[in-house]
């Protein structure tokens, strides 16, 4: 007997339940269980009583559970408790991954069966085919003769080859440990076939992270030779990993490094390290026989023990002063190590914190080298009152030691009152003052301030009092015109502050000045507490701002400080030394989010040259952007020869096609007729699925046994691989 269902569109049948489709008469409407039962549409659906067999054509679709399943034609054998499904098939998966084919024969609520002509898009786009396939269950696919690629297809030629494919003989998708497994593979590119492996795997599209190789890097420098970096990534488990990166170079050998990372309930750190042995050189590379073992340590991390308190660190040192710029780890000149434990409730800020220094520069001493074992920083503001003035308190201690010069004590208190008044045609009046008290125990006390070899063997009690007032005032005028908001608002502070007691109190935290925009206005312009800008002094300026409706705007300010006393305290070239200082001034441009341009400049005050300037411009978009950067030190005080200084740097990239682009940077030292310093120029592929840079680098300057340097370097990704 044949039952005819249909012709018509949107004609839908419950097919069977249970392990079988084949019961669904049993089971009250009420109780209808989609895990389990199977909806059909189709255009046209046939039944054969006598056969036991379901046909449906048109626009055919299966909802069993989570898997859709759709063709142009299915046959349903309910005895066999199969679906042959033919013409234009797609089976969307519960993992979102979709199943195209010409031929599928299915059982197990289509969970397993036979499959001609596969193809899978999986979820992040990547790409697998196989002449046939065989899902032995629901979690384990076998294809033979299959090809696997994350490349999109060519939109002018579909046919043409991707970038990059993999075929092997045999492949395998287990969906349990989440791999694709090769066996008898090759790895092609346009289609040639450039390696061969008897078996590899990767993870599926699933899985975030995977341990395995990471795309190596090729090298050849002229300070290290020609290498090759390897990286491996390991997973050791879902909140912790690392990778393991062995350097292989014809010059120096081998260096092994390793970065590893770790979250915790309570916060995250992570350490990377390296270590190498290499032979002994003098300062001009100069081989002295024997050998040595270099290397570096580095690491951060911060937890949290409550709201209220949390406690880190930040450590890096190294073994060899030029190692980290000859194995291109980092170029600072300063290394910094750091413990802290921090604390905020309300109002109430405490900071304990120890730090340790290194040097990497030739004139550095280790021995004159500070360590803090020990900086404590509280600071209290008060709640305003009805007058809105408000109380603060700090009090701050630390403890300097060096093995080989002068170390300091120091504990400091301060208590403060703010209070701020708005008149009532728009002035604002802020006044504040402060009363602090130091006290210095130093040892081995230097003999020349400015000389850190000079320690002698005396100690000493230091103490004072700092009493300080400052009267602010500013007056902005607004005006709107259109869509333009325009602001000016001239400013002055009297200042007076003085030191009471001793006068010669050990410099610890002041060593370092410079009189610009950022500290023309305020009670003290040192960086620490150590040096006091003292006596009666008056800073006067004035801010101008014209802001846009869609954001852009541009700001200038412009001041100058004048001391009443002939001796200000400061040194030559600070552009404080004499009783009118420089001006200061600040130029920001910043009319949409593409370009943002920063310029500022002391002027001397008599003869308005240029005793500072300093240019900054970021123009573009992350496709395509200009760095520019520009300094002009008259008279660098806090540098090693406190000399001239003037240097430029310009970077930027930019997009030559669809995936292409190109970038490089450039530093210039302008002193002296001139010198390069370093320059970069690289260029770069990257699309959905292969990746390519190409970078040459080199640096002109030499640093004891680190030369004047060239350095090539290549790098392929083949994606989602890494």
């Amino acid at each position: 007997m044949r039952t005819l269902i249909g012709p018509g569109i949107g004609v839908v049948m419950l097919l069977l339940a249970s392990a079988s489709m084949g019961h669904a008469a049993e089971q009250k409407s009420g109780e209808l269980d989609l895990s389990k039962e199977a909806l059909l549409s189709a255009d046209e659906v046939t039944y054969n009583n006598a056969e036991q067999r379901v046909e449906a054509s048109g626009n055919v679709e299966i909802v069993q559970g989570d898997r859709i399943l759709k063709a142009d034609r299915i046959i349903y054998d309910i005895s066999a408790d199969t679906v042959r499904a033919e013409g234009n098939i797609a089976l969307l998966e519960p993992s979102g991954d979709v199943l195209f084919a010409d031929q599928m024969e299915l059982e197990n609520e289509l969970k397993t069966g036979a499959i001609r002509d596969l193809k899978i898009l999986f979820t992040d786009n990547s790409r697998l085919a196989a002449h046939d396939a065989v899902r032995e269950t629901e979690d384990r696919t076998v294809m033979t003769k299959a090809v696997f690629t994350s490349c999109e297809p060519c939109r002018e030629d579909p046919s043409r080859a991707p970038i990059w494919q993999a075929k092997a003989e045999k492949v395998i998708h287990d969906r349990v440990d989440k791999t694709i497994t090769y066996q008898n593979a090759f790895l092609e590119f346009f289609g040639v076939p450039v390696l061969y492996t008897p078996y590899f795997s990767h993870p599926d599209p699933t899985v975030d992270r995977e341990s395995g190789f990471l795309a190596p890097t090729v090298f050849s420098s002229s300070t290290i030779g020609y290498g090759v970096k390897i990286p491996y990534y390991y997973v050791i488990s879902e909140d912790k990993d690392m990778t393991i990166t062995p350097t292989i170079t014809t010059k120096e050998g081998v260096q092994m490094a390793a970065e590893y990372r770790q979250a915790v309930e309570s916060g995250d750190f992570q350490f990377d390290g390296s270590l190498t042995y290499v032979d002994k050189v003098d300062r001009n590379n100069v081989d002295t026989g024997g050998k040595e073992f270099q290397g570096h340590i580095r690491g951060d991390g911060e937890f949290h023990i409550d709201d209220a308190w949390t406690w880190g660190y930040d450590i890096f040192r190294t073994t060899h002063d030029t190692y980290l710029k000859k194995y291109d780890i980092s170029s600072a000149d300063t290394l910094t190590s750091t413990v802290y434990l921090a604390g905020q409730r309300g109002r109430n800020y405490s900071l304990l914190s120890a730090y340790s220094f290194q040097g990497l520069t030739e004139a550095d001493v280790s021995g004159e080298t500070p360590i803090v074992p020990a900086w404590w920083n509280y600071s209290y503001v008060g709640e305003p009152n009805s007058f809105g003035g408000r109380f603060s308190a700090d009090a701050d201690t630390l403890a300097v030691f060096r093995t080989d010069g002068q170390d300091t004590n120091r504990l400091s208190l301060q208590g403060g009152y703010h209070i701020p008044y708005t008149t009532s045609n728009g002035q604002v009046i802020t006044f504040e003052s402060s009363l602090r008290g130091d006290l210095y125990y130093a040892r081995d006390i230097l003999a020349d301030p400015a000389d850190p070899s000079s320690a002698t063997t005396h100690d000493n009690f230091y103490g004072r009092i700092v009493p300080s007032a400052a009267l602010k005032w500013r007056y902005p005028f607004v005006r709107q015109s259109g869509s333009i908001r325009q602001v000016v608002e001239p400013i002055a502070e009297a200042v007076w502050s003085d030191v009471l007691g001793d006068d010669d109190t050990p410099n610890e935290d002041s060593l370092s000045f410079e009189f610009d925009d950022t500290n023309l206005f305020g009670s003290n312009r040192y960086a620490g507490l150590d040096e006091v800008e003292e006596g009666g002094r008056l800073n006067y300026g004035i801010n101008v701002g014209v802001y846009g409706a869609s954001g852009g705007y541009t700001t200038l300010l412009f001041g100058q400080t004048y001391h009443f006393s002939e001796d200000t305290g400061f040194q030559a070239g600070t552009g404080l030394e004499d009783q009118f200082s420089d001006y200061v001034a600040r130029l920001e441009i910043r009319p949409a989010d593409y370009l943002q341009f920063i310029n500022r400049v002391r002027l001397d005050h008599d003869a308005l040259f240029l005793a500072r300037n300093e240019v900054t411009m970021k123009l573009g978009t992350t496709e395509n952007w200009f760095d520019l950067g520009y300094v002009y030190l008259r008279d660098d005080i806090n540098g090693l020869t406190q000399s001239k200084r003037e240097e430029i740097y310009v970077a930027g990239k930019v997009k030559l096609a669809e995936f292409w682009s190109a970038y490089g940077s450039y530093r210039r030292n302008l002193d002296d007729g001139g010198r390069s310093i370093e320059g970069r120029l690289g260029v770069e592929y990257l699309d959905e699925c292969f990746g390519f840079a190409l970078e040459a680098r080199k640096s002109f300057t030499r640093d004891r046994d680190v030369e004047p340097e060239t350095r090539f370097s290549v790098k392929i990704r083949l994606l989602p691989f890494n």
